[in-house]
């Protein structure tokens, strides 16, 4: 039984009083619960009558921590509110709602977790001065995908790289092709089988293998926590953006079949940043890096999850014992390592 009820039960059990024992002063009382229980209702009623909440935001995707502006929209109703709160989200501060001039509020809302988030409803509350009776009106949810945040890497850890990375002029040479000895080339390049069978010299063509663009590889199996989960996708994130804007980069995501390239222009790096914010634990990695690849930073959730063979970075949420620490960006310890090292670490 509401509260209105009560006092209507109340009131009425006052008047029944007055007549049963002729006492007058208990007629007053009695007609005035009982009007105050009639008309409660009613007010709260035609205030809430054509009332409407809504919430709305200008962006669809922000960062984790970057504040976003939230408008709330209040449609009054026939008459003025008698009472009112408004809340903008769950577990949100009370405040007021706007009078019927303003009908907008605008709040901050900053989401600190990576993926799809929604915020709402807002939910206004209708009621009258003495709180008998309410009404509750609440707005939609919106959407929003909360992206990875992105770190700045310092000059003096993307030096370290530069120092440890393989130049050009150091890049493995496969042969591309045979083609008739020039005058003058080395006889290194003399293809001697073909010589013998054929009679004819005949030298290799060598063709660079070495890709300048650097390769993150995130891996999301078997994290250390859902924490650093979203480390690792920050941390991965940061390099793509750092390195994609020097030149071009190269992202590998859990389950890809191919790396997908990001120009210095960003132009791929929006879809590539949502799907980030969307990856769960667990995937595969790819087995191998493309042959031929320059630099690879291979960031991992995984506590003590070895790195790929051969020359790369490892990035990991600590450590491994025996390689030295290049640097660290966002917790994350970067270690290079030497081929055959790291699967013995």
């Amino acid at each position: 039984m509401s509260r209105a009820h009560r006092l209507a039960v109340t009131g009425a059990l006052l008047c029944g009083l007055a007549a049963l024992f002729a006492l007058r002063a208990l007629y007053v009382p009695g007609l005035a619960a009982l009007l105050v229980a009639a008309v409660a209702p009613l007010w709260v009623s035609i205030a809430a009558n054509r009332a409407r909440v809504s919430l709305r935001t200008d962006v669809k995707t922000a960062q984790e921590g970057e504040s976003v502006r939230v408008t709330i929209a209040v449609r009054h109703g026939l008459i003025p509110f008698p009472a009112a709160t408004l809340t903008a989200w769950p577990g949100a501060e009370e405040q007021t709602p706007p009078s019927r001039r303003e009908r907008e509020l605008v709040v901050s809302a900053v989401p600190s977790r990576r993926g799809r988030q929604s915020i709402g409803p807002a939910r206004l509350r209708i009621f009258d001065p003495l709180e008998m009776c309410a009404r509750e009106l609440r707005s939609s949810e919106h959407e929003l995908l909360v992206l990875p945040r992105v770190y700045p890497l310092g000059a003096a850890a993307l030096a370290r790289l530069d120092e440890h990375a393989p130049s050009p002029l150091d890049a493995a040479l496969e042969i591309d092709s045979l083609r008739s000895y020039s005058t003058g080339s080395s006889a290194a390049r003399i293809h001697w089988p073909t010589v013998a069978r054929s009679g004819e010299l005949m030298e290799r063509a060598f063709t660079a293998e070495t890709d300048a663009r650097v390769l993150v590889m995130l891996d999301a199996r078997a994290p250390e926590s859902e924490e650093a989960l979203d480390q690792a996708l920050r941390v991965t994130a940061s390099l793509c953006v750092h390195f994609a804007r020097r030149g071009g980069c190269l992202l590998s995501l859990p389950d890809d079949t191919r790396p997908s390239p990001i120009e210095p222009d960003l132009r791929a790096w929006p879809a590539l940043h949502a799907r980030l914010a969307l990856v769960r634990s667990g995937g595969t990695p790819r087995r191998q890096p493309p042959a031929g690849l320059r630099t690879l930073l291979y960031v991992t959730a995984s506590a003590d999850g070895p790195a790929p063979a051969g020359r790369c970075y490892r990035v990991g949420p600590r450590p491994l014992t025996g390689l030295d620490v290049a640097f660290t960006i966002a917790g994350f310890a970067v270690q290079a390592t030497a081929r055959g090292q790291a699967r013995a670490a």
